[in-house]
């Protein structure tokens, strides 16, 4: 959802465009605040894994809390469990960066995680083997936990979260304001498409009698005659009888246009007039 933050700039030329200052100012302290990162993921990666490095659990559990609340709580009720076991291996992540510091400092986080943690695990059958890790003196070369210290295990962690939140993201509503890019692109290859129709059809030939075809017209008649043939005779197959009844309609018609020479609406009097004429 990298259209975010170029909208984000749009907002914010618009606001300063109308010389709305102090909104300009909220906007950007918002901006500076912002949990959601812009909807970048790689951006909301970093910020869980800079939690686990730093020991920092009450900033984490607010920060899952937070996307909890935003994104997860909406999804489907088959979805929630894939969800909490991520959330779960995050913290075993965290315990096991813990377990990695040295001296007194390790035992003091790993032990202070499982003293706010207790509530929620407490009596979860996956956590059971986990409450001893504070009392082993090298839990990376125990078989219970030593594949949660390989690179491999913490690495599908982090994909496994990159992957859920750039799925989610895709599938939110996007405000009207967000979405005019892609329907903006979406007109224009409509637009292109179908220019490209028009480009088609336009290069279709057209049937047209070719001079040569007038001509072997010609040469037939030429042939049937005897002499030259005028371009009128081309018309010499038309049956007698279609002349006979055009001639009469011929007739017909110029004995009504003479009727109609003597009205009115002809410019002509009728009557009198013809009479004295």
């Amino acid at each position: 959802m990298a259209h975010v933050q170029f909208v984000d700039e749009l907002v914010r030329e618009y606001l300063l465009y109308r010389g709305f200052t102090t909104t300009v100012k909220a906007f950007d302290t918002d901006l500076k605040a912002d949990k959601d990162k812009g909807f970048r993921v790689d951006k909301i990666v970093d910020q869980i894994l800079h939690y686990i490095n730093v020991s920092d659990l009450n900033g984490f559990k607010e920060y899952w809390s937070h996307l909890d609340s935003l994104v997860f709580s909406k999804l489907e009720i088959h979805v929630q469990p894939a969800v909490k076991k991520l959330e779960y291996s995050l913290y075993k992540l965290y315990l096991i960066t813990a377990a990695q510091g040295t001296g007194g400092v390790k035992n003091e986080r790993v032990t202070e995680f499982f003293a706010k943690m207790l509530p929620e695990l407490q009596g979860q059958n996956e956590w059971r083997d986990w409450f001893m890790l504070p009392y082993i003196q090298k839990p990376e070369e125990n078989p219970t936990f030593s594949l949660f210290f390989t690179r491999a295990w913490q690495d599908s962690v982090l994909v496994s979260l990159h992957n859920l939140l750039a799925t989610v993201f895709q599938c939110m509503p996007q405000p009207t304001l967000t979405s005019y890019e892609s329907d903006a692109s979406m007109v224009k290859r409509l637009q292109d498409e179908l220019a490209a129709l028009r480009g088609k059809t336009q290069q279709q030939p057209i049937e047209r009698s070719s001079p040569s075809g007038h001509q072997s017209r010609l040469a037939q008649y030429s042939e049937r005659l005897s002499g030259p043939l005028p371009l009128v005779d081309d018309f010499c197959a038309v049956p007698s009888e279609h002349l006979d009844s055009g001639i009469r309609e011929a007739k017909g018609l110029r004995g009504l246009i003479r009727q109609m020479g003597g009205s009115p609406i002809m410019g002509r009097k009728p009557g009198r007039s013809q009479s004295q004429n």
